[in-house]
């Protein structure tokens, strides 16, 4: 059986052998579905995390465009620390799409303090407060199981979510593998949007 570290290596090399002008035809494609899906699932006013791809993710910066149309705000994963010793947490804040670039959208992964310029006219919001996820992986299986980058910050984020919010994956089709290694406090998620 291939590690967690192994299958990583593997599928975001499958991944980034998608060549960039089909990644972005195919992400626009899952944008269109997760639209629908949520359409159908989320009430207008809804606040949706989403996140800003890293590397050669699905971009769902489309369907976050899109989102206001429904009524839907956008709430977008930042790591943040409190000081210099602390260990940075994945937070969500909602993020005015006024074209105003963010230092979290361009590294994703590096920490910023609250207080950070990159996070002025943004909002910090609870899990509580989200109505509806988008949620990046690395790779995932036929039975929803998700592999992400080892960090655990989704599988906190979604534990901390309330019982009614909708929660859907999205990947390319590239990324499923024939089993993703498991621990016994991993869950499968409802919905994968595979493109």
């Amino acid at each position: 059986m291939n590690t967690k570290a192994e299958i990583r290596s593997l599928v975001i090399a499958r991944r980034n052998a998608i060549p960039a002008d089909e990644r972005i035809a195919r992400s626009e494609k899952a944008c269109e579905e997760l639209t629908r899906y949520f359409g159908r699932t989320v009430a207008p006013g809804a606040r949706i995390a989403v996140y800003h791809a890293l590397g050669s993710e699905v971009d769902v910066a489309p369907f976050a465009k899109s989102a206001r149309l429904h009524g839907w705000t956008c709430a977008f994963p930042v790591m943040v620390r409190n000081d210099n010793d602390a260990k940075a947490r994945m937070t969500f804040w909602d993020v005015p799409l006024d074209g105003t670039r963010r230092a979290f959208f361009d590294k994703p992964a590096r920490a910023v303090t609250p207080d950070d310029p990159s996070l002025a006219g943004c909002t910090p919001c609870g899990p509580r407060e989200i109505d509806a996820v988008v949620v990046p992986m690395v790779a995932f299986d036929a039975g929803n199981m998700r592999l992400g980058y080892g960090g655990g910050n989704y599988d906190r984020f979604l534990r901390e979510l309330r019982s009614d919010a909708v929660v859907c994956g999205i990947a390319f089709r590239e990324q499923k593998v024939e089993a993703v290694p498991t621990e016994p406090h991993d869950l499968a998620l409802p919905k994968i949007i595979a493109a």
